[in-house]
């Protein structure tokens, strides 16, 4: 039995032995253990308290193999010491820290960043470490414990500060030059120069039909009162927007896994022409077959100038897993309501299903402006006739981005 669960008793029993077989000393020992086990029992009972481990991340978010600063800190605000403490704090495995060997966690996909040693009363230990992350995602962060025990080492005990926390890292970002497309017009004009968006809130009159005009232009009671088809004229729009249609699948199949460079040059792409776009004051927006953390919808951001969208866009991005939420296609389709009339529609994918292929060239039908962004060869022997396409793959594995 331990001494921590015994000691009451063996000493209580070695005085009762001591005075009643007139043997002082027995009895003294067992006056010094009672005394030291209670001692030891209350050092342990009020180890933690008034003590503190703090941490202080300089970023919650970053892109990949920026520094982020992170200062940890132990304190103990008491008279009463730690004769020996060891605190452990949890790091994602995609964050590294900058001249430390990180401990084996049981937790899959976390370390354990962990320091030694004895703190005395009212007494601070502070430590400065450098995370540089290596790969794009929502990594875990936290939580801290700290172990000690009382002077005699009987009554160990932890402190689990409970705090589970996260550092976003964003994708890679690229200038649009090294995906092969140019800055000023990535995505091709129509003839006659800039293309101008139109509002189709926004009617300003009606003109005869021309051929090429899509159906949704034609005005169907006008149609009919004159019996000549007429097509709506409307007032530019003072907003032009991009809408990107991400498509994270990599493989037909779910089954048969996916690959992961080619993943990652996907969420790359679309976080370039993103940073792209915000930059260049165009409205912005995402629809993509993946989904946020505890989610179960794909993600879905409508297009905007905010200050902020740029950033929640690229949040988004960090957080795509292998794992989709339906096809791209789906997701079109049940948003096809809602796709911003005059806006560019960005396609980026390394696949081109049967059924995208057919929703693509619904859209194309319907007058919407589509551009597809290849990142594999996959793409091209499927893609409809009509739709403008940019092969990046070749680029990315020549300038060995990802490999």
């Amino acid at each position: 039995m331990p001494f921590r669960d015994a000691w009451l008793a063996v000493g209580i029993l070695l005085i009762f032995v001591g005075f009643g077989a007139s043997e002082s000393s027995i009895g003294l020992i067992g006056t010094v253990i009672v005394v030291l086990g209670a001692v030891a029992r209350y050092w342990s009972k009020h180890l933690f308290d008034r003590v503190t481990l703090t941490r202080h991340p300089s970023e919650r978010r970053a892109f990949i193999g920026e520094e982020i600063g992170l200062d940890i800190e132990l304190s103990n605000k008491k008279p009463l010491p730690l004769p020996w403490y060891e605190w452990r704090f949890a790091l994602g495995e995609a964050l590294p820290v900058e001249g430390e060997t990180l401990g084996a966690a049981a937790v899959p996909g976390l370390k354990w960043l962990h320091r030694r040693g004895s703190l005395g009363w009212y007494q601070q230990h502070r430590w400065h470490f450098t995370l540089r992350p290596t790969e794009r995602g929502y990594h875990a962060f936290g939580p801290g414990t700290v172990k000690s025990a009382d002077l005699l080492g009987a009554f160990p005990r932890t402190m689990d500060d409970g705090r589970r926390e996260s550092i976003t890292v964003f994708p890679r970002v690229l200038p649009m030059a090294d995906l092969g497309l140019p800055s000023d017009r990535p995505f091709g004009e129509r003839k006659g120069g800039n293309r101008v968006f139109e509002d189709p809130l926004r009617i300003a009159g009606l003109r005869e039909y021309r051929p090429g005009d899509p159906l949704r232009r034609i005005d169907w009671k006008a149609t009919a009162r004159s019996g000549d088809l007429r097509s709506r004229v409307y007032e530019p729009s003072a907003t032009q927007q991009i809408y990107l249609l991400v498509n994270i699948d990599t493989m037909e199949h779910s089954w048969e896994g996916y690959l992961k460079e080619e993943l990652e040059r996907i969420v790359s792409v679309a976080a370039s022409v993103a940073a792209w776009a915000a930059g260049a004051r165009y409205a912005v927006g995402i629809l993509a077959n993946g989904a946020f953390p505890d989610a179960d919808r794909p993600i879905r951001l409508p297009p905007s100038r905010s200050r902020d969208q740029i950033t929640r866009i690229l949040e988004s991005l960090a957080v795509i897993q292998p794992l989709t939420m339906g096809d791209l296609a789906g997701a079109i389709q049940r948003e096809s309501g809602k796709l911003p009339a005059g806006s560019t529609l960005v396609v980026i994918a390394s696949l081109m299903p049967p059924a995208l292929a057919g929703v693509l060239a619904r859209l194309r039908d319907e007058g919407h402006h589509l551009f597809v962004i290849a990142t594999s060869d996959r793409v091209r022997a499927q893609l409809p006739a009509g739709i403008a396409m940019r092969e990046v793959g070749g680029a990315f594995e020549r300038e060995g981005v990802f490999n």
